[in-house]
Parts: structure tokens; C-alpha cells; sequence
């Protein structure tokens, strides 16, 4: 199982999920993932309507009791589960270390730049040190909305990660985590595009639709208006592909080293 949580709001938590988290375990396994949504105030996993790779249900925080069983039988990491900000993570957090994880659980805790985002980050990290000892092992930041993968943009972007040799902070991640492990998810205008058409950018990115051909076959009936709307979906279906190529395998590396996949 691997479970999304963080104390802060608006993180971008249903991001990391559905565009990279569920086309990640669905391209390991071949299978549709289980997603599970715990969150009372906001469903945001509901904008991805129409979805192949995940089977979505929801969870109330007054079901947590349900997690106890989907954590011990889930040891391929087949189910994800989306938790949301604020009480609602650090009430599902104080619940699951009732019982605990029986080893089976990775953690990803999403933050984007702002020095509020780096302190809760640092406040889930430290429940989830009283869930298992070994938490550092098992627990990856995706680091939310970067501007840039460039190294050096991404560490003055997140100094709320990495902190900065001329900015003093005793709030960063590095200051109580050595060598933690991230991942950059790049912003772009193609995971907007994603939402509103209800799927996720890999989804997009291998869509078998040759909207080229479409394009051309419309243009031909002189339906221009038909012509120009099938430009409009190739493009954003090769913009798909590029961040596919350029953003996505890159963290599926990542996380082929850090998850076993039996």
C-alpha cells in the first residue's frame, strides 16, 4: 500500500496520486490500482471521471477501521490511498498506528515551496516516526509544481527541502532527515488539460486516438471547425507524450528502486 498523506492543504496530494502514483503501480501491474480517497471536505480524485487505471471508492474518517485489513493484505502495493489535509492526515495517522503497518506500507508526502508546506511536512514526518522505526526507509517527498528539474533551480525553488547555505532555517527537511529521497513532479499546462478532460496524462500520452488522421479526414468533409478541434487534442496529446518522456519515467525510475514489486 502506499498512502499519500500530509497535514497542510493544497499540496497537490491527489496530483502525485492520480498522474504519478496510479499510472506508475497500473504500468507494474498491469491491472487496475485501487485508489481510496479518505477525505470528508473535498473529493478531488472525483475530476478524473474517466479514468482506466484506477477503481476509485471513498473512505469517512468514521471507517477507518477499514484500513486495518486493506494494510495487511495489501503486500504487492496495489492500493493507494489518498489522505486528506489538515485533521484529516493527522487523524488518520494517530489511527493507523493503533494497529500499524505490518510492513507493508511506503509513504509519499507531497509539499510544495512555501515555508508552511515545509513545516508540515515536517510535522507528518515526524507521526509517521511513531507509526514504524524505520520510516526514514519507507518514506519518499515529492517535491509538488517545481518550476524546473534542474537541480540547481529545484534546490532554491525547495529551500524548505534543502534549505540554503546564505538562508538560515531550522525548518527544512534536511535538517532532520539525512539523504532524504524526493522526486520533482514538473508543473505544466498539460496536467491542467488532464483535469478537465477527466483522465491523467499518461492516460493521454497513450491515447490510440490518431487525431492527426482525424484531423486531416475533417478537413477533407470541409468540417473546419471539427479539423481544428482534432489539432487542438493532437497537440496536447504529444505535450502529454513529452512530459511522459521527460518527467514521468524518470520518477518511475526512482521508484522502481525504492519499491519492490513482487
Amino acid at each position: 500500500m502506499i498512502i499519500i498523506p500530509q497535514t497542510k492543504g493544497g499540496v497537490g496530494k491527489s496530483t502525485v496520486a492520480m498522474q504519478v502514483i496510479a499510472p506508475y503501480l497500473y504500468k507494474k501491474h498491469g491491472k487496475k490500482i485501487t485508489y481510496i480517497e479518505i477525505d470528508d471536505e473535498n473529493n478531488d480524485s472525483q475530476s478524473f471521471t474517466r479514468t482506466q487505471i484506477v477503481n476509485k471508492r471513498m473512505l469517512g474518517t468514521n471507517k477507518l477501521k477499514e484500513l486495518d485489513e486493506l494494510i495487511l493484505m495489501d503486500d504487492n502495493h496495489e492500493v493507494i490511498v489518498d489522505v486528506g489535509g489538515n485533521k484529516t492526515s493527522a487523524f488518520v495517522l494517530d489511527e493507523i498506528a493503533k494497529v500499524g503497518t505490518f510492513g507493508n506500507v511506503k509513504w509519499i508526502v507531497p509539499m510544495g515551496d512555501g515555508e508552511l508546506d515545509g513545516k508540515n511536512a515536517i510535522a507528518t514526518m515526524k507521526k509517521l516516526k511513531k507509526i514504524e522505526n524505520n520510516s526514514q526507509d519507507n518514506l519518499f517527498f515529492a517535491l509538488n509544481r517545481a518550476i524546473s528539474t534542474d537541480q540547481d533551480y529545484l534546490e532554491e525553488q525547495f529551500i524548505n527541502f534543502f534549505g540554503h547555505k546564505y538562508l538560515g532555517s531550522n525548518s527544512t527537511i534536511t535538517d532532520f532527515v539525512k539523504d532524504p529521497k524526493y522526486f520533482a513532479v514538473k508543473n505544466d499546462k498539460v496536467i491542467t488539460m488532464s483535469r478537465y478532460l477527466g483522465s491523467t496524462v499518461w492516460e493521454m500520452a497513450y491515447n490510440n486516438t490518431d487525431f492527426a488522421a482525424k484531423a486531416v479526414e475533417a478537413k477533407n468533409a470541409g468540417d473546419n471547425e471539427s479539423a481544428r478541434k482534432y489539432l487542438f487534442f493532437r497537440r496536447i496529446q504529444t505535450e502529454a507524450k513529452d512530459y511522459v518522456l521527460n518527467t514521468l519515467n524518470g520518477i518511475f525510475f526512482q521508484l522502481d528502486k525504492w519499491i519492490d514489486i513482487k
